[in-house]
């Protein structure tokens, strides 16, 4: 009896049409919308693995992201995560990712961790107001994360912004009552470089709120920074190293 003829290899499955890339990923023309606040840790701790340290008021960015053309094509991006510390070290914990492209889904959930769900991601930059207004859906028609942005000054020079961030990657085992075939943590660096930052304030609010993506537990205490970043590039360096648990 004869047996296939294709060689395994570091490819994403399936092999032979693989779903995403995995020799990293470029993009171009970014535009990037982030609002920080802090909130306070009654309200995130049962989100966060507990090898992971939290201040009494942690810090929170909501960020929307168009990426005009990437590895994986265009899509916008919806990433919510709370400043957390690991032996010493200040990690950007991802809690919930949503966005409108199947293959960086697949990607990000597999070689990264990154909690990556299907959703409708929108950002309108012209409203016919001075506010940039964003919105996430999911399932489709239930709106359950509103962003806006008012801009009130440009930063002048290039700026070069880093997030370091930490994924807790999970693949649960098929064999019932065995813990999980992989269980680690995994950071990642992205970066971005844009010559037009806006400096402004946000507001994020929770209009219908979901129990299958509780964001709209982490209550406002008090908003941070807001800023908008245009023609943004954006680069994330692979891990060289994860942390098994």
């Amino acid at each position: 009896m004869p047996f296939g003829s294709l060689s395994i290899s570091n490819t994403a499955i399936p092999q032979y049409a693989p779903a995403y890339p995995v020799n990293g990923s470029d993009y171009t023309s970014e535009t990037v919308l982030t609002v920080t606040y802090q909130t306070s840790v009654q309200c995130v701790r049962h989100l966060v693995p507990d090898m992971l340290e939290l201040e009494n008021e942690p810090e929170v960015s909501v960020m929307l992201l168009q990426h005009t053309m990437s590895s994986f094509g265009p899509y916008n991006e919806y990433v919510h995560s709370v400043k957390v510390k690991y032996n010493g070290d200040t990690f950007d914990y991802f809690l919930s990712l949503i966005l409108d492209n199947d293959s960086p889904i697949m990607c990000g959930r597999e070689q990264f961790g990154f909690p990556k769900k299907l959703g409708n991601v929108t950002l309108d930059l012209k409203t016919g107001s001075p506010i940039v207004h964003g919105y996430v859906e999911r399932p489709l028609g239930q709106n359950i994360v509103k962003v806006g942005f008012q801009p009130e000054q440009k930063v002048k020079g290039t700026v070069v912004t880093t997030m370091k961030g930490l994924n807790l990657r999970v693949i649960p085992s098929v064999v019932s009552g065995h813990s999980p075939s992989v269980k680690e943590l995994v950071p990642v660096d992205i970066s971005m470089e844009t010559s037009e930052v806006w400096q402004g304030s946000g507001s994020v609010c929770f209009p219908e709120p979901s129990r299958f993506d509780p964001m709209h537990e982490l209550k406002v205490l008090r908003y941070g920074t807001a800023t908008l970043l245009r023609n943004a590039s954006l680069a994330i360096r692979l891990p060289t190293q994860v942390f098994q648990l």
